[in-house]
């Protein structure tokens, strides 16, 4: 088996991590679907409330869900030790890990906690669906760091690397947004966005720049989900690894490199 680069940082500045399992069509979700679901999963994730807003559907061929009486727009499962929570809607599965504000909170779990609690929910999904199961169509990742900031005219030179810059930029006072997503290979999206924000922390609202990282896949016949998302994250660890400065490696505490 091929080596796979795993990066570990001791001060990443990490808000938000979460890993998707699409559908190319939507699933009406009934309350016994929903219900059926949170049966297999209450051990881990004892509490269930309706979606307030939709996920979004990486990649997907949209069609139009069906909500009205009997049906939802979607169920959260929260409560798991680690503060993850995951996420059924008509479309897709999300595993996500959020930052939350306050002194004391638990550390982001790794990737391999948010992909088994993506995979124990899609096989969940799967149990209640029973012939009516969409079939997974479209893998995806992501993650949000935060970067507190006081000088917004530096944020590209001090935390990107060369790469990242664009030349057209270099005297500006103020970088406000920059965005970038392409295609490698024959299958694999990679996007990148840094834009102005503020973020609630504990020490109080903070002014800085949100990046958002993500990569994603649309499964072939060779290429079941499980290996997609393998396949997406250990590209989103290399790019990421390209990505930012030498500073940044050195201010979020980069430890050796592991392959395994």
């Amino acid at each position: 088996m091929a080596s796979k680069l795993r990066l570990k940082f001791d001060n990443l500045p990490l808000v938000e991590a979460a890993v998707r399992a699409s559908f190319d069509g939507p699933k009406a979700l009934s309350y016994s679907l929903v219900n059926s679901v949170h049966a297999d999963l209450k051990l881990s994730f004892p509490a269930l409330t309706e979606s307030k807003q939709l996920e979004i559907v990486p990649g997907a061929r949209g069609v139009q869900a069906e909500f009205g009486p009997g049906f939802l727009p979607g169920a959260v499962y929260t409560g798991h030790e680690s503060g993850l929570s995951v996420s059924v809607q008509p479309q897709v599965i999300v595993a996500r890990w959020s930052k939350q504000p306050g002194l004391i909170e638990p550390e982001y779990p790794r990737y391999e906690a948010l992909r088994d609690s993506l995979w124990k929910t899609v096989e969940a999904f799967r149990k209640a669906c029973g012939d009516d199961y969409p079939g997974i169509a479209i893998v995806n990742m992501s993650y949000v760091n935060f970067i507190p900031l006081l000088d917004p005219a530096s944020v590209l030179t001090a935390y990107f690397s060369d790469g990242a810059h664009l030349q057209i930029m270099r005297n500006a006072r103020q970088v406000r947004k920059l965005e970038a997503a392409w295609s490698e290979g024959d299958d694999l999206d990679v996007r990148f966005a840094l834009e102005q924000a503020a973020a609630k922390l504990p020490e109080g609202v903070t002014q800085g720049y949100r990046l958002t990282t993500a990569a994603g896949l649309r499964l072939g016949e060779s290429l079941d989900a499980k290996s997609g998302l393998e396949k997406v994250h250990d590209a989103l660890q290399g790019f990421f690894l390209k990505l930012i400065s030498e500073q940044a490696k050195k201010e979020w505490k980069l430890q050796d490199l592991n392959n395994e």
